[in-house]
């Protein structure tokens, strides 16, 4: 497999992506989608008040909603980071986007949510919202997520998808699996939600 970020979308198996590059990823098929130093290959699609490579860590800081959107454009795919949202504010948002559409501005496509409220759930930019928890499926998903997201911890978050099928993990446990296809191909991204704070994103 070609391990530069510019592999063949068309290429018909699954690729493996994580947030930075380290040794492992060097000798193996894990392509990084961040170099661990610098910001290189994030475009934000808005106004934010500081994003930075800072200690090994991608670190994001905006007073307004905020999607950093990558240039690595992919179909499937598995990847992997380490998040941890400021804890001085309770509302806090963040997300890990995927197969994101659009050249400018909001994006649209898929998130992984990051928060407090539903870690691990799937959102459908401009897609209808919700694709899980969908309605009905509530009493499941806290079952599922039920105390796995620990809020002053960095928490590791999986993404896979293959053709229609989307799962998502939170700290190595399976929370969400859909199947959509409105979106089978496109950017990665990290959102901020815009209530002020630093959210990191590693490994």
């Amino acid at each position: 497999m070609n391990k530069s970020p510019f592999i063949p979308i068309a290429l018909a198996v699954l690729a493996f992506l994580s947030i930075n590059a380290s040794e492992k990823d060097k000798k193996s098929d894990w392509i990084a989608l961040f170099d661990g130093k610098s910001t290189k290959g994030w475009t934000p699609r808005a106004k934010v008040e500081s994003f930075e490579a800072k200690d090994g860590e991608l670190q994001l800081f905006s007073k307004v909603n905020v999607w950093v959107v990558s240039d690595l454009k992919m179909a499937d795919f598995e990847v992997e980071a380490e998040v941890k949202i400021p804890t001085d504010y309770a509302g806090f948002n963040s997300g890990l986007g995927f197969r994101l559409v659009g050249e400018k501005g909001k994006p649209k496509g898929y998130q992984c949510e990051i928060d407090r409220g539903k870690p691990g759930g799937i959102y459908g930019i401009g897609m209808g919202g919700w694709l899980y928890p969908a309605k009905g499926a509530e009493t499941e998903y806290k079952k599922r997520s039920k105390g796995l997201f620990k809020p002053e911890e960095w928490n590791k978050f999986r993404v896979v998808c293959k053709g229609p099928s989307i799962k998502t993990y939170v700290n190595g446990k399976l929370v969400a699996e859909v199947e959509h296809k409105q979106s089978l191909e496109g950017h990665f991204g990290i959102q901020h939600h815009g209530k002020g704070g630093t959210v990191a994103f590693r490994n």
